[in-house]
């Protein structure tokens, strides 16, 4: 006997909600602005994707201490015909399953979209935009350099495991890749101007990464990898769109 489909909540898969809209909503509800990657012919903006918070206190009376919002993006080497082989990343063993197996019909248009965008090279998490609403001395926690070499070893632990040789992240302890001592200093160019409180980490094979505080009391990071860097602009935005 074939197994009946799983519908949760008497929902039908294609009723399923973009668990993205609820992240922007909780981000549009603490009144922050996520920065970007300046917009560019070879990227594609996925919005807000990412969404984590820092609270102190009891149960429904806790408070939020800090909000850090991400953003990802589609890389297109062609942009004028995204079909174009050149575009497709290195088939590796999960896309060759996804490739394999059909579509099915009932899927959400968002699913589908995250299925086929998952064929082309992506900078996940790539721009991270940190805020601490609920501290009044913020100072500590939106150091800029801590920060940074925070993001750019979630995104070594994170895409780079095998080239680091580090195995199930379930089992091993986590291991610093990077040292903060290889924050530098940098100008940094934030809407058409240059940041001279920027910050830089560039002595690693796989990423760059960079940030500085903005005007308003935020930070951003970001943090790109090296093998896309011909097809990227390292210039920002402060308030790019939803």
């Amino acid at each position: 006997m074939g197994r009946a489909p799983m519908y949760f909540r008497g929902e039908s898969p294609a009723d399923r909600p973009d668990p993205l809209e609820e992240l922007r909503a909780q981000a549009r509800a603490f009144g922050i602005r996520a920065a970007g990657l300046t917009p560019q012919r070879r990227l594609e903006d996925w919005g807000i994707s990412g969404l984590q918070t820092s609270e102190q206190g009891m149960p429904g009376e806790a408070v939020t201490q800090s909000v850090t919002l991400s953003r990802s993006y589609t890389v297109w080497q062609n942009p004028d015909d995204r079909h174009d082989p050149v575009n497709f990343r290195p088939v590796d063993d999960d896309l060759r399953r996804m490739q394999a197996s059909a579509t099915p019909d009932d899927l959400p248009a968002w699913i589908v979209q995250m299925r086929d965008r998952a064929q082309y090279p992506m900078l996940w998490e790539a721009v991270q935009t940190h805020w601490a609403p609920g501290i009044e001395n913020s100072e500590a926690v939106l150091d800029v350099s801590a920060l940074l070499t925070a993001h750019v070893d979630y995104i070594l632990h994170n895409s780079f495991r095998v080239e680091y040789g580090l195995g199930d992240p379930t089992e091993e302890p986590w291991k610093p890749l990077v040292r903060r001592a290889a924050v530098q200093p940098a100008g940094v160019i934030v809407d058409g101007a240059v940041l001279d409180t920027g910050v830089m980490i560039d002595t690693g094979p796989f990423v760059i990464g960079l940030g500085a505080p903005l005007p308003d009391g935020r930070v951003f990071t970001a943090v790109v990898s090296r093998s896309l860097l011909d097809f990227v602009s390292l210039e920002f935005v402060a308030d790019g769109p939803d």
